[in-house]
C-alpha cells in the first residue's frame, strides 16, 4: 500500500510539472519566444551579471545549450553582447529594451498560469504544499549526493 501511494504521489508530481510546462508553453506561444527563452530572459532580468555557466546551472541545462539560446535571443534583438573593457575576451550579456518588454510579458504570463494551477488553494494549504515540496526537494538533493559516492 505504501509503495502504491508513493508511486501515485510521484506520478502526480510529474504530471503536474508537465501540465505546468504545457500551460506556460501555450501561454507564451504568440510571443515569438519559446518557454526556455522566456526563462533565460527572466534569469538575466533578475541577475544581470550572471555568467553563461551560472545561467546553465540555474536552468539545469548545459552551457552550450545556453550559448545557443543566447545566440537566438541576440539575433531576435532581445539581448546584446558587449566586450568588457577590463577583459575583451569576456562578453557581457545586456538585456535590450525589447528584452525587458519580453520579461514584463513573461512575468504576467507565468503569474497567470501559476494562479490558475493553484486556484482554490488557501494560503495555509499553499504554505503546507510549499513545505512538502521543499522537503521533497531536500530529500532528492540528499539522495543524489549520497548515491553519487
Amino acid at each position: 500500500m505504501q509503495g502504491d501511494l508513493q508511486h501515485e504521489i510521484i506520478h502526480l508530481f510529474r504530471c503536474t510539472d508537465q501540465v505546468l510546462k504545457r500551460a506556460i508553453g501555450r501561454k507564451v506561444e504568440g510571443t515569438g519566444l519559446y518557454r526556455s527563452q522566456h526563462r533565460l530572459l527572466m534569469i538575466l532580468g533578475k541577475h544581470p551579471d550572471c555568467s553563461q555557466t551560472a545561467i546553465a546551472e540555474k536552468m539545469e541545462i548545459s552551457p552550450p545549450a545556453v550559448a545557443v539560446t543566447l545566440k537566438k535571443l541576440e539575433k531576435g534583438g532581445y539581448i546584446s553582447r558587449q566586450c568588457l573593457e577590463e577583459d575583451n575576451r569576456v562578453n557581457e550579456v545586456v538585456v535590450t529594451e525589447k528584452g525587458r518588454q519580453a520579461i514584463s510579458e513573461s512575468i504576467v504570463c507565468f503569474q497567470e498560469v501559476e494562479s490558475a494551477i493553484l486556484k482554490g488553494f488557501s494560503d495555509q494549504e499553499m504554505e503546507q504544499l510549499s513545505g512538502f515540496l521543499q522537503r521533497m526537494f531536500a530529500n532528492g538533493e540528499s539522495y543524489t549526493r549520497s548515491s553519487a559516492k
